[in-house]
């Protein structure tokens, strides 16, 4: 299948235009790896404090996008 490049921000946009049932099968796609993202993070919250103030970071005073790179980042060290 090919590959379509488009912007992200072009994509979030489009959710507006989503018939409802189009948006109920675009949430039941994305929410379960959403969930399964925090009960990680919630299941390893000391570790990933720990690994924060290790980088000199407060991890409650980190905005959602910092705590996301943050994580991608120590997921491929």
């Amino acid at each position: 299948m090919p590959k379509i490049d488009v912007p992200e921000e072009q994509i979030i946009q489009s959710l507006d235009d989503l018939s409802p049932k189009a948006r109920r099968d675009a949430l039941r796609r994305l929410l379960p790896k959403a969930a399964y993202l925090e009960r990680a993070l919630e299941r390893n919250r000391p570790r990933v404090e720990a690994v924060a103030r290790d980088r000199g970071l407060d991890w409650d005073a980190l905005s959602e996008e910092q705590r996301e790179k943050l994580v991608d980042e120590v997921l491929h060290e």
